[in-house]
């Protein structure tokens, strides 16, 4: 503003001592003004800035990534509650959805998202609680009075909240989790020792001519050992998946340096390879037995291991067969194969004669896959097994306990893990899981057999994306949806094998629905949200495959 525009706006004075008493502006006046003139300019452009900033502050917030996820949960914890839940079930169902949409939209650790979420539950007394007396009831239901036997009134004796967190922090205590994190140290000790390089090395020499090579010897690894080894987690998490992650670095690719193509490639192919294997034999996962035994009960056919070894064959192969190829379109990594080869001569010979500690973990391995293997016989748990290598391994040297203590991704990943498991224990006890399967029987009314049969086992299929542990999934839905193919008119021995193969497959969907996927998914060779779309792109080349070679070969066989 200049002089003469800011002398419009000056207050006028009478001169009364001038002999004409004419109009005149006072100085002091004059100088008061543009000083307070200048002051209110300096704060508007303040002003102005400062909301600008306030502006980008919240477009790169995080807490406006996680908005979809809080709103999601919000809607759905506050709709009108269906005839068989509860409100509680639909908190929730409402949190467990947001945690979901979280992990797709959120800038947050998938531990943090979850333990938000552990919290909310906790706090609300979302759970389902055992009191004193051993009820299962609602936990918002704790210190409130029924009428018992004899039409006396009883207390519920739990604390709401202090219960719900009982229920919170229970997947701590779960066995998965605790075979997850014991693979994590195995896998340490491998990579520690060098045996994990030298193994690979010798993979890298005999396959590793193309990336499409090292593929397929991975999958080769897991299709031998799945028919001895019942626990998926203890395969490809203390076995499979050291070989692989050795084999990334022998390529070069450093595991701090964030998302790879070559190390995505690579444990892609290793998870899925792993869950398509455990399809294949009903010794090849825990919760397989389980499927076959409620064939068996529900429809009354033999479905033991000739007859799932014979109906998964030749779907299983041909996904095992066709994996690396589509893994490879989605990824496309690229390498000097001319490069490698000289790299692993090189690092071949700087390896030098086995050590005393490879023999240590070797004699370690090989104890461990022998109680694996026998498990029927010498009924030891596997997880059991897999803590004994860890302590064995720490007092031979192998391992120190602050390298156990310093393996963050291992803890990280048993945090997730375990409140996942309690997500979807929660879940089934308040009548979730009944509840889509009782509506979607209802549904189905109607519908031809196999029309019956392929949309239950599709939903199946996608209902694992409830689910953090593909045996949690199986002992949940397993009988309802048997049951509901029954009362549907469903061929018995075409719905069998479609839920025995979906039991395993299913778990590529997602990276935490089992525990191997889950080691190889926190190594962050593939972020999150790719891996929900690189899971989906691969299941739907697996019901591809299942719903085309797979009906063929089981028509053949006159199962339906």
């Amino acid at each position: 503003m200049n002089f003469n525009t800011l002398s419009e706006t000056l207050p006028l004075v009478s001169n009364r001592d001038s002999p004409h008493h004419s109009i005149s502006y006072d100085s002091t006046d004059h100088r008061q003004m543009d000083s307070l003139l200048r002051r209110r300019s300096s704060s508007s452009l303040q002003l102005s800035g400062s909301w600008k900033g306030y502006v980008e502050w919240i477009k790169s917030s995080r807490l406006v990534s996680a908005l979809p996820a809080l709103m999601l949960a919000f809607g759905i914890a506050h709709m009108p509650v269906p005839a068989d839940l509860t409100s509680t079930s639909m908190r929730l169902l409402g949190v467990f959805a947001g945690v979901i949409m979280g992990l797709l939209t959120a800038d947050y650790n998938m531990s943090v998202i979850l333990a938000v979420a552990l919290l909310v539950l906790t706090l609300t007394k979302s759970f389902m609680c055992t009191t004193a007396n051993g009820h299962l009831i609602e936990c918002d239901k704790c210190k409130t009075t029924y009428l018992g036997e004899g039409g006396h009134w009883h207390e519920y004796k739990c604390d709401p909240i202090g219960s719900s967190f009982d229920v919170a922090i229970s997947g701590f205590s779960n066995k998965v989790a605790w075979l997850v994190f014991c693979a994590f140290h195995i896998g340490k000790a491998v990579d520690k020792t060098g045996f994990g390089k030298r193994v690979s090395l010798a993979l890298v020499k005999a396959m590793g001519r193309s990336a499409l090579g090292l593929g397929y010897a991975v999958c080769l690894a897991e299709l031998v050992l799945a028919p001895f080894i019942p626990s998926n987690t203890a395969r490809g998490g203390g076995i499979v998946y050291p070989i692989v992650e050795s084999v990334i670095a022998s390529l070069g690719i450093d595991p701090q340096a964030g998302e790879s193509a070559v190390g995505g490639f690579m444990s892609l192919v290793g998870s899925s390879a792993n869950l398509i294997s455990s399809s294949l034999f009903v010794t090849g996962m825990a919760g397989n037995p389980l499927v076959a035994s409620k064939a068996v009960s529900i429809f009354g056919i033999e479905f033991g291991f000739t007859q799932w070894l014979l109906g998964a064959s030749v779907p299983a192969l041909l996904a095992m067969f066709m994996l690396p190829p589509i893994t490879h379109i989605l990824l496309r990594p690229k390498l000097d194969f001319r490069q490698l080869t000289h790299s692993v001569q090189q690092q071949s010979n700087s390896l030098g004669s086995i050590s005393r500690e490879e023999y240590r973990l070797c004699g370690t391995l090989l104890t461990c896959l022998t109680l694996w293997v026998g498990t029927s016989y010498f009924n030891i748990d596997a997880t059991v097994v897999a803590y004994m290598a860890i302590v064995i391994l720490i007092l031979l040297n192998v391992l120190s306990w602050d390298e156990v203590v310093k393996n963050h991704k291992a803890w990280d990943t048993f945090f997730w893990l375990a409140s996942f498991i309690v997500l979807a224990e929660q879940l089934t006890a308040l009548g979730v899981t009944d509840w889509i399967g009782n509506s979607l029987s209802r549904s189905l009314h109607g519908a031809s057999p196999l029309l019956s049969t392929v949309s239950l086992s599709l939903v199946y299929f996608f209902s694992m994306y409830l689910f953090s542990s593909i045996s949690s999934h199986v002992v949940a839905f397993v009988g309802p949806f048997f049951t509901a193919g029954r009362v549907l008119g469903c061929p018995p021995m075409l719905l069998a094998i479609l839920i025995a193969l979906f039991s395993s497959m299913a778990g590529i969907l997602t990276p935490f629905s089992t525990g191997s996927v889950a080691i190889y998914a926190s190594q962050g060779y593939v972020s999150q949200p790719k891996w929900f779309f690189y899971g989906l792109v691969l299941s739907l080349s697996l019901l591809v495959i299942t719903f085309t070679v797979g009906l063929i070969w089981w028509k053949i066989l006159g199962w339906y």
